[in-house]
């Protein structure tokens, strides 16, 4: 499983895809951050849902390619994978924002640093002046992060070509979870993964409202996810068996982040923010997940 490095001693092409559906808020700072890096190889695919507002026009300004798919996000996804030309690939979402014009020169350092490393995956942070909703959910990512053994992978991720060929590349079918299937299927084949410390700035859940929307997309799409894609939102851990011990500390996580956020951030109002947030999430969420690991649990009997 060596990987073939020594193809890449000129420093690879690096091909960004990135989905997008009426984000003309946020693609022109994600653009923008890519297009200022001081690398010599960079290609951008943005892939339209079919925005009604001005991220067409705004994509066709700064990026390489753009396409227009409509569909599930594992469809858009795989088909700017499939056109792009680098020997790494850049699934990153499109608000997302690299922090500083050396960051994909060092990540990319990085990641071809280690053998057996396919995937490099960073730290996501809210910008500066985020809301108190935004850094109350980073603040969980963190801690998450921090206290779970061996997560799996998310979005936002750079992953060499050659892995990602290797496995299929990402599920079309798949509206939810798409990242996970892909991280998974990768890291069965013997890859490894590299966290990386130097973050990325993620503008996303500015507010209640738009936080609120998220969990319904994620519960709806939850509903016809497949097993490995519920367990890991579950656990970040696909392996972990006891789903009903991970969901409890899924929930306590939120409890436990508290500390964490007013640290970071220096503000105690965090401890209302963080509850409120799991006070949402398992109003809108906690069915689903119940149906679902019932049905896993059913399952499993059925085939012990």
């Amino acid at each position: 499983m060596a990987l073939e490095r020594s193809t890449m001693t000129m420093k690879p092409t690096v091909s960004f895809v990135i989905p997008t559906m009426n984000s003309a808020r946020t693609i022109e700072k994600c653009l923008s951050s890519i297009r200022s890096q001081r690398y010599p190889h960079i290609e951008i695919i943005v892939v339209d849902g079919g925005s009604t507002d001005q991220t067409r026009y705004i994509a066709e300004t700064a990026a390489d390619k753009v396409l227009l798919v409509k569909g599930p996000l594992g469809l858009a996804r795989h088909a700017g994978a499939r056109i792009a030309k680098g020997e790494i690939l850049g699934i990153f979402d499109s608000d997302v924002y690299l922090p500083h014009a050396n960051w994909l020169e060092r990540a990319v350092s990085t990641l071809l640093s280690k053998p057996a490393a396919a995937i490099l995956w960073p730290i996501n942070v809210p910008p500066e002046n985020a809301s108190r909703v935004a850094k109350a959910y980073f603040t969980l990512w963190k801690y998450r992060l921090i206290t779970t053994r061996n997560p799996v992978p998310g979005g936002n991720i750079l992953v060499l070509r050659k892995a990602y060929d290797e496995v299929g590349g990402i599920n079309p079918r798949l509206h939810f979870g798409e990242d996970y299937d892909l991280v998974i299927k990768i890291l069965r084949k013997g890859y490894k993964y590299i966290i990386y410390p130097d973050p990325i700035i993620h503008d996303t859940m500015r507010n209640l409202r738009e936080y609120t929307r998220k969990q319904f997309w994620g519960a709806r799409s939850l509903k016809v996810a497949p097993a490995n894609i519920i367990k890991t939102t579950i656990s970040w851990n696909p392996a972990k068996n006891d789903l009903w011990k991970s969901a409890a500390s899924h929930i306590a996580s939120f409890i436990k982040a508290i500390p964490l956020g007013i640290k970071e951030y220096r503000d105690p109002a965090l401890v209302l923010y963080l509850p409120l947030l799991l006070k949402i999430r398992l109003l809108i969420y906690g069915p689903t997940y119940v149906f679902k690991l019932k049905s896993l649990h059913k399952q499993g009997a059925q085939s012990g």
